[in-house]
């Protein structure tokens, strides 16, 4: 009895250590769904303990991962003891294990306290990209060093929550190893270390492995995942039990060396749903060589320009521009990011990598997108960002897009107009950009990229009186700024003889919350952005009523431009009715977009949504929408909506197979 109290004895510190960091990660999940509270509403009180249940499976598997390295030393160091003690009598047992002793401590307090930090960032980030940590956050974190400062000042609560979880961390290391770093001069050879035999500490910690391999596998749902949880809880919900040091990890261990195989469809019927070359033009078409300015709007809701929104901001020559364009009032974004956005912009293609398609071992696949294919018809190429020269890589992108020529905050070459975050304020970059462009010979593509309705949202000192807006959000604000900027600039280019024969087109590169976190996101409002095309030689605007995309753009802008021939990629053109299909292929009127959310696919109709897990190859969720709500509970089993399920699954799996194809073989043709 008293050897098997000492042995259960000999765990406590274990135990209680991984309890301590459990209640930690409780805590941490807590402030996680309080400061994100509106953006899960409707939680009914049995999937609240679903939820919780699934995080504790989550923070478990989170605790042994991280701690298993810590494991590992103090078994070495264990066995350094013994050994130590039988083969040296009369020299002191624990100059090697303390050692090890004192490695574990460090490796336990850092690795620790990394899986607090990623709690933590996710606490703020989430309200941004709507998913935990993955390996995208290395791509970001890079780029958003230089606003370190004012994130500091936005969050500076999660930096003291960080050093108080660290400080906690290392009273429970001290605790953890008091026995295990101790060490004495010398051990008396009757001491029960002495006496150790290895076959006991063997058996010892083969028990320790089964017991943790058996808090886990005594869960429900095991492999465990970080999708896992959706077993139990509704899509939507999936955050909320999902650790972000798990799903970071996760998601470098499976970075996609290769898609995974899509096979839903043999090629005839694939063809049949979709394609990614189109064909566009008639025999009498000729290219008309207008200049094609596409502006990239910085984390723009449609809710901004919508007339009677709550959200609407204060834009007057936006909403002077819109009455003389063409407007898509139903507009999506494919991305969620704007190292997403910008490819489905100008490459055509929807987000359905890990990691951003240029960094992806998929980077040479040739696009026939609209900077290649108007430089092929003798365009000048350029980009512009006030930020540095490839910030978020865009400068690669650039290049694989057929931009020639980028243009920076370096090109800029006066920080005086520095934000002090991101780079050069709009305003000052893109009247810039209009003296860049009085130079050049046309015809020409140029894209501007914005920054300042980014956050922090700053606003240059000689304007703060000016946008300080009774009852509007910091992020209205920064929109009224930009409103302002373009005001500006077309004042500029409108003086140009170049302006009169000009396709200016406006598209978001991804949603962002005008409420700062306050907003019931939806799967629909979450996505949905401004798009419109404004043409200075046309009298009067018009409204385009089909849902419309970022992966649209390319296809409208070329059948604006009567372009003959090929393009590769994901959209088509919005204003040909003759061809009025979500994808080639498809009955008239049935226009839908893509977009991903980890490894839920999204199909957007006009009035529906459906959630497409692919981890698990089915659907997880059928909802109807108007406007920017959702009007029904989730539809996935309602056998009235069979015929609308089943189509909206042929559609998303077709496009999984058809992206497959494209990037294995390296070429969208």
């Amino acid at each position: 009895m008293n050897a098997a109290r000492r042995f259960l004895r000999s765990f406590q510190p274990l135990f209680s250590a991984a309890l301590f960091l459990l209640l930690l990660y409780t805590m941490l999940r807590l402030l996680f769904w309080w400061y994100n509270r509106t953006l899960f509403p409707g939680i009914r009180f049995s999937e609240a303990g679903a939820i919780f249940f699934r995080g504790v499976q989550q923070d478990l598997v989170t605790i042994i991962l991280s701690n298993a390295p810590v494991l590992l030393l103090c078994l070495i160091a264990s066995y350094t003891k013994v050994l130590s003690a039988r083969t040296r009598p009369h020299r002191p047992a624990h100059t090697g294990s303390t050692i090890l002793y004192r490695i574990a401590f460090w490796v336990f307090i850092m690795a620790n306290a990394a899986g607090i930090a990623f709690n933590l960032l996710d606490t703020g980030y989430f309200r941004f990209n709507h998913h935990r940590s993955s390996r995208d956050l290395l791509y970001v974190f890079k780029d958003s060093l230089g606003s370190f400062k004012s994130l500091l000042a936005g969050y500076w609560f999660l930096l003291l929550l960080f050093i108080g979880g660290v400080l906690i961390l290392t009273r429970i290391a001290r605790y953890l190893f008091a026995a295990g770093s101790s060490s004495s001069a010398s051990v008396d050879p009757a001491s029960p270390l002495r006496r150790s035999k290895i076959p006991g500490l063997l058996l010892r910690h083969l028990l320790l492995l089964l017991l943790l391999v058996g808090i886990v596998g005594a869960l429900p749902g095991t492999f465990v995942l970080p999708s896992t949880p959706l077993l139990s809880v509704e899509p939507g919900h999936l955050p909320l039990a999902q650790n972000s040091a798990f799903t970071f990890s996760y998601s470098l261990i499976r970075r996609q060396q290769e898609m995974k195989p899509a096979a839903y469809f043999p090629a005839e019927e694939l063809a049949r749903i979709t394609s990614t070359t189109h064909t566009m033009g008639k025999n009498t078409d000729t290219l008309q060589k207008k200049n094609v300015v596409i502006c990239i709007l910085e984390s723009f809701s449609r809710s901004y320009l919508l007339p009677g929104d709550k959200a609407r901001a204060i834009t007057p020559f936006f909403d002077s521009l819109i009455g003389k364009s063409i407007f898509f009032p139903h507009s999506v974004a494919n991305g969620f990011q704007s190292n997403e956005g910008i490819v489905s912009i100008l490459g055509g293609l929807p987000p359905f990598l890990d990691e951003p398609f240029f960094y992806s071992l998929y980077a040479n696949t040739p696009l026939k997108s609209i900077g290649n294919i108007l430089k092929e018809n003798g365009y000048n190429t350029n980009f512009f960002m006030g930020a540095g020269k490839d910030h978020f890589g865009f400068g690669k992108f650039a290049k694989m897009a057929g931009i020639d020529h980028y243009f920076s905050r370096e090109d800029f070459n006066d920080d005086r107009y520095y934000d002090g975050n991101w780079g050069i304020f709009d305003e000052p970059f893109l009247q810039f950009g209009a003296g860049v462009l009085a130079a050049k010979q046309t015809p020409f593509l140029a894209v501007f990229f914005t920054i300042s309705s980014h956050p922090p949202y700053t606003i240059p000192p000689q304007y703060r009186d000016r946008f300080d807006i009774p009852g509007k959000t910091a992020p209205q604000r920064s929109i009224s700024y930009v409103d302002y900027s373009f005001q500006r600039f077309f004042a500029s280019c409108s003086k140009m003889p170049w302006f009169r024969n000009t396709l200016f087109v406006f598209c978001a590169d991804h949603w962002l919350d005008p409420y700062e976190g306050r907003t019931v996101i939806n799967p629909v409002n979450s996505s949905a952005i401004p798009i419109f095309i404004y043409d200075p030689s046309r009298d009067s605007g018009t409204v385009s009523d089909p849902l419309a995309s970022q992966v649209d753009l390319t296809p409208t802008i070329l059948g604006l431009l009567h372009y003959k021939g090929s393009y590769t990629g994901f959209g088509r053109d919005l204003l040909d009715t003759a061809r009025s299909s979500g994808i080639t292929g498809n009955a008239p009127g049935e226009h839908y977009a893509l977009n991903r959310i980890g490894e839920v696919y999204q199909v957007i109709t006009g009035d529906m949504v459906l959630g497409y897990d692919r981890s698990q190859e089915k659907s997880r969720y059928l909802y109807r929408y108007s406007g920017l709500n959702i009007t029904s509970e989730n539809l996935i089993g309602d056998s009235a909506y069979k015929d609308s399920r089943d189509r909206m699954e042929r559609w998303v799996k077709a496009s999984i197979q058809a992206y497959y194809q494209g990037m294995t073989r390296r070429s969208l043709e």
